[in-house]
């Protein structure tokens, strides 16, 4: 193993109610706010720093244009003060920011500097906004004049007539003044249909504070829309790209492509910060929307599926590897000897694909071990051109990983966590483990299905970090919810258990824990209780089989055993993995449940399968794939708005006589061939009895 590593290192590449910040670095006044001059050091990007002074992302952005392609070593850049104070307020129906600003002495810049996404969603009833409760005080003696031009004095808001032109629509014309359509309804309750064109609409007084005005401090974006008309080949990522925005701005505008993006078809495409767009205006294909009557629909934030086929796949492997600690003296530990191995069944899965005609390009990343090491990793890293990134190791990572393959559209494959937030807001993420919640959830019904007409006893253990508790209250209540019997005792003496147990029946004990303590204390008094009156059976979990202080009392009466990894030793794919694995590696796996090679080789299985089928966003079509791996098995479920995580897992029964047996899984399509080839070799068992 060692000298592998020496080869993969040649070859890398709350509402908070009151607070302040009391930061060391010199301070800018600029109209009326306070804003930190902040020098970029080496290795900092908007994550980092958004981090230490206590504001978003989105606000370093905002204050300073020309920024959103990246930070520059050693440049100055404005972050915003924080106001001293603010208190919440919930949106009420018929309110507006100027009857806001109004209400509170605020002007539309202290609402915005605490609310950043009005600018964008604007005002949405019932939501909680900040409100500023105390002006902030100027720190040095410096004016606007001193940096940028002076913003007109605000003028005395009134109503204005807008005539609807050609290609409008109610929504737009509602961005252009940062008004919500509710609005303009209750004043023109015949647009409520739609706008048609030539339509005169009364807009209320908030535009003339909301709009942008010519020298305002944020006035860097052009006025004017472009409309770009689509060409064959096109992409809705390689078109926002292209124009220097988001996807999420041109679909806003753009609801029609939820039907998918055509040739020819007319996309508006929004302003974007100069020095931004990829190409100059002479260069951008212009063309009128059709001579029809602007119809107001509802948009959805949609994207266009990229689902050409592809032959050469582009991935990233994101692991701990600690390539800058490694020397011929240092120790490596259990998890690295893992890691590694993950990483070589993954090469073994590219070598055999290669000969299917597919190319991989493989990047290794060392990612360390810690959130700030992830961050270091992907400052400033350009992986636009991946399809996906598989990692990280530690769930403490997830979330800054998640944050940068959303914003670049790349898929996050996590091989080992089971425990991710970012999945349920990540489109973008794939997790391999199944959640808790959802697993829980899976397994209860799974066996419900199964062993609901059996003597059920739940056996718990005193111990309130039990890690199956939260399993047995799932399986509990679903129990309960579905009217089937069962009992429930805690694990104290042998009497305590055998009182539950009933003749003529099966009886399914299962022991609520994965400590290998309380196991070698309940097994060999379950193993006992077996009798000719009395059958006695053991439901339990998958990593119960890899340890071997229970290994001699475990399989002795029926043990069913819930798994999402199951390997058949005299399956030829199995025997060849195996052969090419001590060939290539001149090693054994590591003794480990699961396999970690086998499971870098199944993921890397599935996931060349799915993108060459189905493209970069294969998720539109993956779960057509039948693919048995070589322990792993997958079935994505959908997170609503959010990502996948797999919920393939089988139900296995172990003996000493019949040995294991497969009895039933979670997704039928995906246990029935292996049941079926698990019958076949059964009768050749019995043909060679016959025989013999």
């Amino acid at each position: 193993m060692r000298k592998f590593l020496c080869s993969v290192i040649a070859c890398s590449s709350m509402v908070i109610s009151a607070w302040s910040v009391d930061l060391n670095y010199p301070k800018k006044v600029i109209n009326g706010k306070q804003y930190y001059e902040y020098v970029v050091q080496k290795s900092e990007g908007f994550y980092s720093i958004s981090k230490k002074f206590g504001v978003t992302e989105e606000e370093i952005k905002s204050v300073n244009p020309g920024t959103e392609n990246g930070l520059t070593l050693n440049s100055t850049i404005l972050i915003p003060v924080k106001a001293d104070s603010y208190i919440t307020h919930v949106v009420d129906k018929k309110e507006t920011l100027y009857s806001l600003s109004k209400k509170y002495d605020v002007t539309y810049d202290d609402l915005y500097a605490l609310n950043p996404s009005l600018k964008t969603d604007g005002l949405k009833y019932g939501t909680e906004i900040k409100i500023p409760t105390k002006k902030t005080i100027t720190g040095q003696n410096m004016t606007v004049s001193d940096t940028l031009p002076k913003v007109k004095k605000e003028t005395k808001p009134s109503f204005v007539i807008r005539e609807v032109k050609k290609g409008e629509t109610l929504y737009g014309i509602c961005r252009e003044y940062g008004i919500t359509s509710e609005e303009i309804i209750r004043l023109n309750p015949d647009v409520k249909d739609g706008v048609k064109v030539g339509q005169k609409l009364i807009i209320p007084p908030v535009h003339a504070n909301t709009a942008l005005t010519e020298n305002s401090v944020e006035n860097k974006v052009p006025k004017t829309f472009k409309y770009h008309n689509v060409k064959k080949g096109e992409t809705l990522f390689s078109i926002c790209h292209e124009y220097g925005v988001t996807q999420e701005e041109v679909l806003r505008l753009n609801p029609k492509v939820a039907d998918g993006l055509k040739t020819n078809m007319v996309l508006i495409i929004p302003p974007s910060i100069e020095g931004q767009q990829k190409k100059d205006d002479s260069q951008l294909a212009t063309a009128e929307l059709a001579d029809t009557a602007a119809v107001d629909t509802t948009p959805a934030v949609v994207f266009v599926p990229q689902t050409t086929p592809k032959k050469e796949i582009n991935m990233a492997l994101v692991l701990p590897f600690q390539f800058s600690k490694y020397s011929e003296t240092s120790q490596i530990d259990g998890n690295m000897d893992k890691f590694l191995e993950f990483y070589q069944g993954a090469l073994l899965a590219m070598d055999s694909l290669r000969k299917t005609g597919l190319s991989f390009n493989m990047n290794i990343f060392d990612s360390g071990e810690t959130e700030a090491d992830m961050n270091k990793l992907l400052e400033n890293r350009d992986i636009e051109k991946l399809d996906f990134m598989m990692g990280p190791a530690y769930t403490g990572q997830i979330k800054a990983m998640s944050e940068y393959t959303k914003l670049h559209d790349v898929k996050m494959v996590i091989p080992f966590s089971s425990k991710s937030e970012e999945t349920v807001s990540n489109p973008n993420i794939f997790q391999v483990n199944t959640p808790l919640n959802q697993l829980n959830y899976l397994m209860a019904d799974l066996f419900i299905k199964n062993f609901s007409d059996k003597n059920i006893v739940l056996v718990r253990f005193n111990n309130s970090k039990n890690d199956k508790n939260e399993f047995g209250d799932t399986l509990a209540a679903m129990l309960k919810a579905q009217k089937i019997n069962f009992n429930s005792v805690n694990f104290s003496t042998l009497s305590a258990i055998r009182t539950q147990l009933v003749a003529h029946k099966e009886n399914i004990v299962v022991p609520l824990t994965s400590n290998q303590v309380s196991l070698s204390q309940v097994l060999p008094m379950v193993n006992m209780m077996n009798t000719d009156k009395k059958e006695v059976s053991i439901f339990g979990f998958s990593e119960w089989q890899s340890y071997p202080s229970i290994a001699k009392d475990l399989f002795l009466l029926n043990t069913y055993i819930v798994t999402p990894f199951y390997t058949d030793f005299e399956d030829p794919q199995v025997v060849n993995y195996l052969k090419q694995f001590r060939k290539y590696y001149n090693a054994e796996p590591v003794n480990s449940q699961p396999q970690y090679g086998m499971l870098g080789y199944d993921v890397v299985m599935y996931l060349a399968e799915a993108i060459s089928k189905y493209g970069h966003d294969f998720e539109h079509g993956m779960n057509k794939i039948r693919l048995n791996g070589l322990q792993s098995h997958f079935f994505f479920n959908k997170f609503e708005n959010g990502g996948y995580y797999n919920s393939s897992f089988m139900l296995m029964r172990h003996n000493r006589k019949d040995g294991v047996v497969l009895v039933g899984g979670t997704v039928p399509h995906e246990v029935k061939p292996l049941m079926d080839k698990q019958k076949e070799k059964e009768k050749e068992k019995e043909k060679d009895k016959k025989n013999k």
